[in-house]
């Protein structure tokens, strides 16, 4: 019922062991009774094929509480070629949880990180693939090309590819955080737009009336007022956002990951500014400000920073229902 390889190979007929011929020896067994078969595996790993088999035969209380990666991928190659990967994979979370919890508290290592999205791709672990993914696009630097996929004879095909998904993705995460980053910057240029320029009390691309202006000493009416409440509130905050990193893009450097960039927006507090004295026709930047970095923690939140087993598996976006929840782009020809 677990693996197709196994039942072909058992379902050849059992020939019963010939009677023994010492006259002393006695048998405990029944000769109508079917003997078992033996299935000769020499060349098989036999510390991965015992996992399996306590996993198939339901001995979960033999399993170890936690394997390497290294081991893990044996054994996910060893399910592939027997066939039997689905029918160990719910068995397997345990040491992916063990892996993933130890990974997330040490130092970032890529090669391990890159051995536990293998073998989740092999296990179809579509929870842990999504994690060790996005761990991995968010804590390497841009140049993860020079990284490399552990590889086996064994292997399918699909992993094969996992490598170019990767740096897709990654292009496309730091492609959303520039997109972030301007959701943020997009007040404050327009505060420093020409578009915005005003006199106090008065729209933009418009001057006040003389009669509303107040007199001087020579009785003559003043000049009206620039309103400088957006125009000095907008450099205030691109000079906060430029301490802490985020602006301009080219100040993020070649080796910042994503990850560093993430905490730096959450971590991220906005100017104090006092916009008391803005009038009716000022920007209201403040306010907008806040709400785009509301938007920004949100989205980072909500966002899928790695691949969808199902998507990759389908070669594009799964049109069914993932098993791991994530925002879909929207598929052409619907």
């Amino acid at each position: 019922m677990a693996s197709s390889v196994f039942k072909e190979a058992l379902a050849t007929p059992v020939i019963p062991p010939p009677p023994a011929t010492d006259s002393s020896a006695t048998s405990t067994v029944s000769a109508s009774l079917p003997t078992g078969k033996l299935i000769a595996l020499p060349e098989e790993d036999g510390d991965s094929l015992i996992l399996i088999l306590y996993i198939l035969h339901f001995r979960t209380q033999a399993l170890p509480a936690y394997i390497s990666p290294d081991a893990l991928i044996r054994v996910g190659v060893l399910a592939t070629k027997y066939r039997c990967a689905h029918a160990i994979s719910r068995a397997t979370t345990q040491w992916f949880d063990r892996i993933f919890t130890e990974m997330a508290s040490a130092p970032n290592n890529a090669s391990e990180t890159l051995k536990m999205i293998q073998a989740s791709f092999i296990l179809d672990e579509a929870m842990y693939f999504a994690r060790f993914t996005g761990r991995y696009v968010r804590t390497s630097p841009p140049n993860i090309a020079k990284s490399a996929l552990p590889t086996s004879e064994q292997v399918p095909e699909g992993v094969r590819r996992i490598k170019s998904a990767l740096l897709q993705r990654q292009a496309e995460i730091f492609a959303a955080l520039r997109l972030d980053l301007d959701l943020l910057t997009d007040p404050c240029s327009i505060a420093l737009s020409k578009e915005a320029h005003h006199y106090i009390d008065c729209p933009p691309d418009t001057e006040p009336e003389a009669a509303d202006l107040p007199l001087g000493s020579d009785g003559e009416p003043e000049k009206p007022t620039v309103c400088a409440v957006d125009s000095q509130a907008a450099p205030l905050y691109l000079g906060a956002l430029r301490d802490a990193g985020l602006w301009p893009p080219t100040a993020w450097g070649a080796t910042r990951t994503a990850e560093q960039l993430i905490e730096g927006f959450d971590r991220f507090r906005e100017p104090e500014y006092d916009d008391c004295d803005k009038c009716e026709f000022c920007l209201p930047l403040v306010e907008a400000f806040d709400q785009k970095l509301m938007l920004v923690k949100k989205l980072h939140k909500e966002r899928l920073w790695g691949l969808c087993l199902d998507c990759f598996t389908a070669g594009g976006v799964n049109r069914g229902e993932c098993r791991f929840a994530h925002v879909k782009a929207a598929m052409a020809n619907t």
